[in-house]
């Protein structure tokens, strides 16, 4: 699903092109948010109506009428703006000139506005939308704290029009301080703010709701943005044909393990079996596969190193690659950082740069790259959480969860890859823009550029191996897309949304606080069961 951070130029485009007037769709707007609370609450409760100084409070103002006229009249409308123009302020004069509800200026009285809060049954929050920018201070900053005081004292139901008052629409950062909503009603088009955290924390459900804005003036408005949803997964997924055999579902060769960290190896490979590869050879040391059992189903290449990666296996991994057996390679996970093995890898990247194969760099592969940067290409997927995205673009960790769209474009633009940035609201930033079409379905004529938001997952996965998983489960795919002659880059984000899938049944079963891992790639069938119940466009 497109998502569009501000839809001004769409709202500009409605009036000038459709002849749909800024009245029509604010009333249309009011009236789908006086429908969601129609939905959540009863005519008899007290309702606070609390609008901010623009459209989205003029939204709020026709919310309150149409919530009158269906029988609510414990309601109070609290507004903070002292110079509304137009179809904000027609709304308004409609409310103060004829209906009996109880109205307050905020500006001139903030402490009744804050003491009538405190007395809400249910709170619509119309301040700020998405075209909000600053920090909210001052008295509009004091009426979200009483909001969100009672809404934790007395779970008080929130509804928020648009997006949470204080969420930034795009990034998802909090502009000094946000709204708590139970529900949020968008309008026309997901916000990306809404799907990235910590944004996506105050949203509570989210409802995107039609106020008539034609579909193709949202296609045809620019963004990067979409939200991965069950129909683009179902849409991404490799072939599966009666008459057939492994060769046709690719060949991954896993380079994974040390002595140390022998587990990461056996994650990432065994999760790579369950994502569907025909077949899945791990390339370790003695020392892995002595520590740790490995399933019957993973071959196994046996590096020359003792204990950890180094110059000796450089050898032995391009011999097994020349024979051209292999349709993907995974390279990183519990490799370690001696100096040795970090040559090795920045060897084995450039190398790989020569073949015409998806190579899925995670982990300590991740850290050699960034020790020594080089431009890499399409055919690379970057699998970094946010630390090691810090590294490779050499900045705060900070910075990066601050900017996670704009760190995650930053390090695909640096080193011409797919990214995947790992967080609680993982993204994938590719370099084929996504299809308008409700399929997701992207046009290789398009070489522009997405930012794939997943939805799925949950804190249990936040437990080590995780990503092992994540990576195992990508190289498989891009093994088979390699294998079917499709689009790479779906690999990625179709990755990312199985992972969550999994990790969301795995919580199911084990709860967030008992996960492991392993639970994840046990789960992997749940997913593609949900995936393919979903029909095919």
């Amino acid at each position: 699903m497109k998502l569009i951070a501000n839809l001004s130029n769409v709202d500009s485009q409605t009036t000038l092109q459709a002849g749909i007037s800024p009245q029509q769709l604010m009333e249309a707007a009011g009236q789908q948010v006086a429908k969601a609370v129609k939905t959540h609450t009863q005519a008899t409760q007290r309702g606070i109506i609390v609008c901010g100084p623009g459209n989205n409070g003029g939204d709020g103002f026709v919310c309150a009428r149409k919530l009158y006229e269906a029988g609510y009249t414990k309601l109070t409308v609290i507004y903070t703006g002292t110079n509304y123009r137009n179809e904000a302020l027609e709304n308004l004069e409609k409310l103060l000139m004829g209906l009996p509800i109880e109205i307050l200026p905020a500006a001139q009285k903030p402490q009744q506005a804050i003491n009538r809060i405190g007395e809400a049954e249910f709170i619509v929050d119309a301040l700020f939308g998405s075209g909000l920018s600053r920090n909210i201070e001052g008295t509009e900053a004091q009426l979200i704290e009483a909001i969100n005081a009672r809404q934790a004292q007395a779970h008080c139901w929130v509804l928020a029009v648009d997006i949470p008052s204080g969420v930034h629409s795009e990034s998802g950062a909090i502009l000094g301080v946000a709204v708590q909503a139970a529900q949020t009603v968008t309008f026309a088009v997901g916000k990306p703010g809404l799907y990235l955290y910590p944004g996506k924390g105050y949203a509570g459900v989210i409802t995107v709701a039609d106020i008539g804005i034609p579909p193709r003036f949202i296609e045809e408005e620019p963004s990067p943005y979409q939200l991965i949803e069950t129909a683009d997964a179902r849409q991404w997924l490799p072939y599966r044909h009666h008459d057939s055999h492994k060769y046709h579902y690719g060949h991954v060769l896993v380079i994974a393990g040390s002595q140390a960290m022998p587990g990461a190896a056996i994650l990432c490979a065994e999760a790579a079996a369950s994502g569907g590869a025909g077949l899945v050879t791990l390339a370790s040391m003695p020392g892995v596969f002595s520590q740790v059992p490995c399933r019957a189903e993973i071959m196994r290449l046996h590096l020359p190193d003792a204990h950890e990666l180094g110059a000796d296996s450089i050898a032995p991994i391009q011999a097994a690659l020349a024979n051209g057996r292999y349709n993907a390679i995974l390279i990183g996970p519990g490799l370690g950082r001696a100096p040795e093995t970090i040559a090795t890898v920045q060897a084995l990247l450039s190398h790989f740069k020569t073949l015409h194969l998806p190579v899925i760099v995670d982990a300590d592969a991740l850290s050699a790259l960034a020790d020594q940067p080089i431009a890499l290409s399409e055919q690379f997927i970057l699998t970094p959480h946010v630390g090691e995205c810090a590294r490779l673009l050499h900045w705060e960790n900070a910075t990066v969860s601050a900017n996670l769209p704009q760190a995650a474009q930053e390090a695909r633009e640096r080193y011409k890859a797919t990214v995947v940035l790992k967080s609680a609201a993982t993204l994938v930033a590719t370099h084929t823009q996504a299809s308008s079409e409700p399929s997701g379905a992207a046009s290789e004529s398009q070489p522009l550029q997405s930012i794939w938001i997943s939805p799925t997952g949950n804190a249990g996965m936040a437990t080590a191996g995780s990503g092992d998983v994540l990576s195992g489960i990508i190289g498989a795919l891009a093994a088979q897309k390699q294998a079917q002659q499709q689009p790479i880059w779906q690999a990625a984000p179709l990755g990312v949304y199985v992972h969550g899938c999994a990790g969301d049944s795995a919580a199911q079963h084990r709860t967030v606080y008992a996960m492991r891992a392993s639970d994840i790639t046990q789960h992997i069938p749940d997913a593609f069961q949900t995936i393919l119940q979903q029909p095919k466009q």
